[in-house]
């Protein structure tokens, strides 16, 4: 919009404003804290900018200038210009540009410069925000667009799943070790006293550390990563085990001193929790690596996929909305594709768990620290080794602090699902996918997903005037292939699928539940139900309407209906078409149903109603929706072309059924996950707080033995979780 000096128009009204109201509105409007604008930066006046209605702005400096273009290209200084040769919406907001930076951004509209910070400070926290592995983050940028591409990915992923396989065997068979130091003695299960720090305490502490060491060499990426996000404060799971980890071998090395210097008493190690909570770490990377290379390869597979989007994101919405009797519904529909797109960029996106942890750790970190203090200061009181106990409350802490139960009751139930969704035509991809389709109200398909090849026949055929009935066939196919829909593969098997017979439509026009008129070697073609013939007033032979009654009678079953063809508005074929369900598209529409999604069908099929479909399907009709003109207009003109690339989200085989599943995969994860979410902080919550408020209160309170169980329940716990989302 250009502004203007005196007028604002928002809307169809006209709105009068002065230079003071808009500088007061501009200086009342908040700056995003994501665009990472300081104070300082934003000092002047606002940059306005009229959208839908809307006012959006951009407090701008000229040095703010230099976030968009690199000092090294800015343009070199003009003199300061007059208020006169300024742009309208220069002189509204008394701003004394200089004419050489206002040439640089002639070309960019406000809004666009608006977006375009926006972007540069998403981008800048992208590493944090939606990654959680390196090795994501590097996949994400990675392309496969050629044969090439595709290859050297899926090497890379065979040689990140096989290195994780084997780093969860060692690291398994060390955890396992060092478990049954700690738990069989307190069990009562008669062990060599050189595994106890009570008898043998220097070669107790040196297998731990060695056993700690080794895990820590097997992880060393992780640990150096996570200690890098602790340094900058970006928290995640490798922040927390590297905390952990570090920690504890503080702790060892600070025991093997004291017992060999100053001849105090060695008391028992954490490195069993803390390697059973990087044994569970590694064993969910493995599960997130191989959902991430096994869905790739039907991202990467050549030739076209059936991707489902959400109308909320396009122009459609509105008019889907619409048809479906609701203007709040969250509605999808399909489009065909070359291409997947951004197949990494969704798989590899972050989880709950980690967004989770990002907010929360830092609170557990500071608890840690707290217990730690409190318990050295009642060390001290007590004579004992206030160290040893500030070490022992800290590792205590920071191993509960550890959120594995949150891993596990994500990755296993996606992964499963993903599978089995694979299995049947159908590819989920990660989190993103879940967030996008979990909240489906309703589902707009062609006819062909419902009716797929052989489920309509035609039962019988009727030359009623002097064409023969080859020759209406042919005309009859010839419209109905380049209307498309379930019939045109109907009739495309009448004539052999032979393009030789098939003639060029000049226009065509679907009537609301009647049918389609089409104009072919300029005569006028109409094909539809009685309703048409009637309204159209077509002229029937040997016997006018009463020959239609005729033709009506034949329907024996609710699966029967009569398509009538015309020509130059005299009825010249009829055909006895037969609907059929099959049992699996049947079974996929009702669990569809069944989960509350209304279906709302495309057709140029008049015969193809409400009626009909509750009738062969056996579904109740008030979730069944037949879209309008304008809708079918609509959803054909973003659905009939083939597009040369989608975001790789949630993509079909084509088949209803591999549909349906997709969706409610996407439905019940989403409500499983916040369930199990829920249960499982509420868990550790109180885990972690149990395990900080007794270190704080006595020396020596928490046991490792004490914290692997804790472990082994939240990992059940975890477990029944899963099972309740598959």
């Amino acid at each position: 919009m250009a502004f203007q000096e005196d007028t604002t128009h928002i809307g169809n009204k006209k709105q009068t404003t002065d230079e003071a109201v808009v500088s007061h509105v501009m200086e009342a409007m908040p700056i995003p804290s994501e665009w990472g604008i300081g104070p300082s930066a934003a000092a002047g006046k606002g940059n306005m900018k009229l959208i839908r209605g809307k006012i959006s702005f951009v407090r701008l400096e000229i040095a703010l200038l230099d976030v968009l273009y690199p000092p090294q290209e800015k343009p070199e200084e003009e003199p300061m210009i007059s208020p006169v040769d300024m742009d309208p919406a220069d002189r509204i907001l008394g701003k004394d540009q200089k004419r050489g930076v206002h040439n640089r951004q002639s070309s960019i509209d406000l809004y666009e410069l608006e977006q375009q910070l926006k972007r540069r400070s998403s981008f800048r926290g992208s590493g944090v925000a939606y990654y959680e592995l390196d090795e994501d983050a590097i996949l994400a940028k990675s392309s496969y667009r050629s044969a090439k591409d595709v290859e050297n990915n899926r090497a890379k992923l065979e040689g990140m799943c096989k290195r994780l396989m084997f780093n969860l065997a060692e690291v398994g068979a060390v955890t396992l070790f060092l478990c049954l130091i700690e738990l069989l003695p307190a069990f009562g299960v008669p062990f060599p006293s050189i595994f106890m720090p009570e008898i043998s305490p220097v070669a107790y502490l040196l297998i731990v550390l060695c056993g700690l060491g080794f895990t820590s060499c097997i992880v060393s990426k992780d640990l150096i990563s996570g200690l890098k996000k602790l340094i900058a404060r970006q928290f995640n799971i490798r922040a927390a085990v590297a905390a952990a980890i570090i920690a504890e071998l503080l702790h060892i090395l600070y025991m093997l001193l004291s017992v060999t210097v100053r001849r105090q008493p060695a008391t028992h190690s954490f490195a069993a929790p803390i390697c059973l909570a990087v044994t569970i770490y590694t064993f969910n990377r493995l599960l997130h690596t191989l959902r991430v290379a096994k869905g790739f390869g039907y991202a990467a597979r050549r030739g076209i996929h059936s991707e489902v989007l959400a109308a909320d994101d396009s122009p459609i919405a509105a008019d889907l909305r619409l048809a479906s009797g609701s203007t709040n519904a969250r509605i999808a529909y399909v489009v065909r594709t070359r291409q997947l797109g951004n197949y990494f960029v969704n798989a590899c996106r972050e989880d709950s768990s980690s967004a989770m942890i990002a907010k929360v750790y830092p609170y557990f970190l500071a608890v840690s620290v707290i217990a730690a203090l409190v318990g050295a200061v009642r060390g001290l009181f007590m004579e004992g080794d206030f160290l040893n106990v500030a070490f022992s409350a800290l590792c205590a802490a920071l191993v509960t602090g550890i959120p594995i139960t949150g891993l596990l009751c994500l990755e296993i139930p996606l992964s499963h699902i993903t599978n089995r969704l694979r299995r049947k035509g159908a590819l989920l991809n990660g989190w993103n996918a879940v967030e996008k389709f979990g909240d489906t109200d309703a589902f707009a398909i062609n006819t062909t997903e419902l009716f797929p090849r052989g489920s309509i026949k035609v039962r019988r055929s009727f030359a009623v005037a002097e064409m023969e009935i080859a020759e209406i066939t042919t005309t009859a196919a010839s419209v109905l292939i380049a209307a498309g829909g379930a019939l045109a593969e109907v009739f495309g098997q009448l004539i052999g699928d032979d393009a030789k017979l098939r003639e060029n439509v000049d226009s065509i026009e679907y009537e609301n539940e009647m049918g389609i008129s089409a104009w072919l070697r300029e005569k006028r073609i109409l094909i539809g139900n009685r309703d048409m013939m009637e309204t159209h007033r077509v002229l029937v032979p040997n016997g006018g309407l009463a020959r239609l009654d005729e033709f009506e009678a034949l329907r024996k079953r609710p699966g029967h209906q009569v398509l009538y063809v015309a020509v130059n508005n005299r009825l010249m074929g009829v055909y006895l078409l037969e609907y059929k369900a099959s049992l699996s598209t049947r079974n996929a529409l009702v669990r569809l149903i069944s989960d509350g999604t209304n279906v709302m069908i495309y057709t140029c099929d008049a015969n193809i109603n409400v009626p009909l479909i509750t009738a062969v399907f056996d579904v109740p009709p008030r979730f069944i929706s037949i879209l309008d003109n304008e809708g079918s207009r609509i959803y054909d003109s973003v659905t009939y072309a083939v597009t040369e690339q989608e975001e790789a989200l949630l993509a079909t085989d084509g088949s209803l059924r591999a549909l349906s599943e997709g969706i409610r995969a996407a439905v019940r994860l989403k409500e499983n996950r916040r369930l199990s979410l829920l249960i499982q902080t509420i868990c550790f919550a109180m885990g972690f707080l149990f395990v900080a408020g007794l270190s704080c209160l006595s020396p020596y309170a928490i046991d490792p033995v004490e914290i692997i169980i804790m472990q082994l329940v939240f990992v059940l716990i975890s477990m029944i979780s899963v099972l309740r989302a598959l």
